[in-house]
């Protein structure tokens, strides 16, 4: 019986995994099932001409799915301490994460290195970008991320022994290089945007030139972890020295992180076309407003209640009366 139960575990366990997180070793008690799960979002994808700085946020969102037992031998110490040790299988482990150029885009900066980055957990990267005075418009940088991951672990007498294996995640991070910016700037931004939220971004832009432009569109250029919805805003004509107020809806991703970033606004005129950075700070969840709506719900309906009570009342006595 006690081996039809081992069998009948490990065939759940392949149902569940993929063929390389079937490891275990002799003495196992436990086996976890999930891994870490790298999401890379840029916090500034907006940049000019010259020596800039690309910051760049790396989310660990795997979560552990299972944690089964196996019947094994061993002390209660050793069976518990395998049990928190296997729930590091969704931890990436020595991260080294490579930048290429692309273009006129020089990475000058060699890798980075994160020892550990834990579920749940979040950090930020920073290379240094060398951008050429002709660059104009989006480039594609490649960035790699080699990491090891933890597929199983055995305790025996108090000693931890985890078994690692190698893994890896190319993807491309795509950047806007503004020219010349021309005679539009941006003066400000509002907005109470909070990772998980969709909202307004509000932009206040000048004309700081000496002419007119006519017939202005505003577009709005976001990148992971905020996404763009709705469509361009009018602004209209905009004289020299005029200013004008820009209205844009956004989403923001639940796994964004509390920081500034940088965004991007392109207008359009009959003039020229002109790109414009934006820069945008995320803030916590307002608890007090959000505590409040419920709040005054139960108000509204405890007054609706005692009034519906004093009208019953009321009608009860001019009965009592007419009799």
């Amino acid at each position: 019986m006690r081996l039809l139960g081992i069998i009948c575990i490990i065939l759940l366990i392949c149902s569940a995994c993929r063929a390389e997180d079937l490891i275990f070793f002799a003495d196992d008690h436990y086996k976890a099932v999930g891994s870490p799960l790298l999401n890379v979002s840029i916090a500034n994808p907006v940049f000019e001409p010259g020596d800039s700085l690309l910051r760049i946020t790396l989310a660990n969102d795997g979560r552990l799915e299972e944690l089964m037992p196996i019947y094994g031998n061993g002390s209660k110490e050793d069976v518990s301490r395998e049990m928190l040790e296997e729930m590091h299988s969704v931890d990436a482990l020595n991260i080294s994460a490579s930048l290429a150029g692309s273009g006129p885009l020089t990475v000058i900066s060699g890798p980075k290195t994160i020892d550990s980055l834990p579920s749940g957990a979040v950090a930020e990267l920073q290379f240094n970008l060398s951008i050429e005075s002709g660059a104009n418009g989006w480039y594609e940088l490649p960035l790699r991320l080699d990491y090891e991951r933890q597929v199983d672990v055995s305790v025996i007498d108090g000693e931890v022994s985890p078994l690692y294996l190698p893994e890896n995640l190319s993807t491309s991070l795509r950047v806007l290089v503004q020219g010349a910016s021309g005679p539009l700037k941006v003066l400000g931004t509002k907005s109470e945007l909070f990772p998980g939220s969709s909202g307004t971004i509000m932009a206040v832009i000048k004309n700081d030139g000496k002419k007119v432009l006519r017939n202005c569109r505003a577009r709005l250029i976001v990148a992971p972890p905020f996404h763009a919805e709705g469509s361009d805003y009018f602004l209209g004509d905009l004289p020299a020295g005029a200013l004008a107020v820009a209205s844009f809806q956004a989403r923001v991703d639940g796994n964004a992180s509390l920081q500034d970033y940088q965004l991007g606004c392109e207008v359009s005129s009959q003039e020229g076309r002109y790109v414009l950075a934006m820069p945008l700070a995320l803030t916590k969840a307002n608890s007090v407003l959000w505590l409040a709506i419920p709040i005054s719900a139960v108000l509204i309906i405890a007054a609706l209640a005692a009034f519906l009570l004093l009208g019953r009342r009321g009608v009860l006595r001019r009965k009592r009366w007419i009799r």
